[in-house]
């Protein structure tokens, strides 16, 4: 009798012992999330609303940035944990892919150009003109299907072909683009008003990671009922523009 109990005794404190180190591992784990190599305020203050959600679970998140054509693939293939800001639908085409439904920050397509005269109204208005952008910028690639258009391996190199009159359009989401002829004293460049689109980005997931999905999403929801995504994007000195 007393060696079943202590049989029983040794199954309970395994079991505890289980539980325990499942649950340290659950308090350390480490998401690696990518997004394209465009450091700016925007990423930044998108990596800090996801990098607070997380943290409310335990769960701490590592951020690197690749060309945006390879980040997808790495995410989809499980090789990082998922994106920062992607479209809606990008799964279509990246089916291992999960979007959190729940839109942390909105992007503004802006088009560049040396002419201030050139009239923006939505991506048809772009038809008319010679175009660049970098590959792998979805929303670009959609929109300009059949239009003369050259891609570009960074941001950078397709403001360049506009500054050196190559191109009489540079396509690039607004803060990107602030920056590049920021960084490069562009001063033949401008940034053409209003927006070509806005677009609300989403987080993804890779599907190893279904779990967290509902509980992420709740957490950014209610983050962004208390304003807190608001807070976040003002510290950052994101503020919308006006048309």
């Amino acid at each position: 009798m007393g060696s079943r109990r202590y049989l029983v005794f040794v199954l309970l404190v395994c079991l505890n012992l289980g539980t325990m180190a499942s649950e340290a591992e659950a308090g350390s784990q480490t998401l690696t999330i990518v997004y394209p190599s465009e450091e700016n305020a925007f990423h930044d203050a998108a990596a800090e609303i996801i990098r607070r959600a997380y943290a409310r679970i335990g769960i701490t998140v590592e951020y690197k940035t690749f060309p945006a054509e390879r980040a997808l693939r790495m995410s989809n293939d499980g090789q990082s944990d998922g994106e920062l800001v992607r479209i809606e639908g990008i799964d279509e085409k990246y089916p291992n892919l999960i979007r959190i439904p729940v839109s942390h920050v909105t992007a503004e397509q802006m088009a560049f150009a040396q002419d201030p005269t050139i009239v923006i109204d939505g991506w048809e208005s772009l038809r008319p003109y010679t175009i660049a952008f970098h590959r792998g910028y979805k929303v670009a690639e959609k929109n300009t299907i059949g239009m003369d258009r050259h891609l570009t391996g960074k941001d950078s190199s397709a403001f360049n072909v506009v500054e050196n009159e190559r191109v009489d359009i540079a396509i690039a989401n607004r803060f990107t683009g602030e920056k590049i002829i920021r960084d490069l004293d562009l001063t033949n460049v401008t940034m053409l008003l209003p927006p070509i689109q806005r677009d609300p980005l989403f987080h993804y997931v890779h599907i190893k990671h279904a779990t967290l999905v509902e509980e992420i999403t709740q957490i950014l929801k209610t983050m962004s009922e208390q304003g807190e995504f608001d807070s976040i994007l003002r510290e950052y000195g994101i503020e919308a523009l006006g048309d």
